[in-house]
């Protein structure tokens, strides 16, 4: 199958329906880990030393429910309605239309920064960047749909100080009005444009790469040993 521009972005919104558990090695400037992610809420990263960090829980995220005291005892107060949870599907099964409010209520754990809870579900790829030459293609065993991107007005990543798409327009957005800061960047010099890769199984990104600029810190690579496996022993006792 040859994908379009349409299809690119609907993988890129599609992440957190297509995936429970996810077993990879991340490659980057910084160095190379090892991870586990169990949805919701579980993460353990192996770093190279043999290191392992545990985190529970999402990003900012905030209860839904509250206990109150009260003379009588103890009650269970729902704070608001769950959310809709079920997106708007396409014949081919990619998510046409996500659920309102879900990228910012909702989340994979964070490790480091922001980056690695978009690399893991890239919903700011679908929307508000141009895409160009979407193209098909196998990485580590794996099918894989591949494009060239650039964020354009109005790209809004899950966190503006560490997006996917670092770009003028991303930090134009961050630091208005920081004048000494966006001379500093402009110095270092902006990325054309990205060659982002995604795994068609799960939709995660499994390789950024800037095209020009002056930074080489801003690609990594994904190498994707599982998805959907039983992680409960790697997760036990934690």
């Amino acid at each position: 199958m040859q994908p379009t521009v349409d299809d690119f972005r609907a993988l890129a919104r599609s992440s957190p329906w297509r995936w429970t558990t996810l077993h990879f090695t991340r490659h980057s400037e910084v160095g190379e880990v090892e991870a586990w992610v169990r949805r919701p809420g579980d993460l353990l990263v192996r770093t190279a030393g043999g290191h392992d960090e545990y985190v529970s829980g999402v990003p900012y995220a905030t209860s839904r429910v509250m206990i109150v005291a009260t003379p009588e005892g103890t009650e269970r107060v729902e704070r608001w309605p769950e959310p809709e949870w079920d997106p708007v599907l396409r014949p081919d099964g990619l998510v046409a239309e996500r659920p309102e409010g879900y990228a910012f209520e909702h989340g994979d754990p964070m490790w480091e920064n922001y980056t690695w809870t978009a690399m893991l579900d890239p919903d700011e790829l679908s929307h508000h960047v141009a895409v160009d030459d979407v193209r098909s293609g196998i990485r580590d065993g794996r099918t894989t749909w591949a494009a060239r991107v650039r964020a354009v007005e109005g790209y809004d990543p899950r966190c503006g100080c560490c997006p996917l798409l670092w770009s003028e327009i991303s930090v134009r957005a961050e630091y208005a009005g920081e004048e000494e800061r966006l001379a500093t960047f402009a110095a270092q010099g902006y990325p054309d444009a990205y060659d982002v890769a995604l795994d068609v199984q799960t939709g995660v990104v499994v390789s950024l790469s800037p095209v020009g600029g002056g930074r080489t810190d801003l690609g990594f690579s994904l190498e994707i040993h599982g998805a959907d496996q039983d992680l409960d022993a790697v997760f036990a006792g934690r």
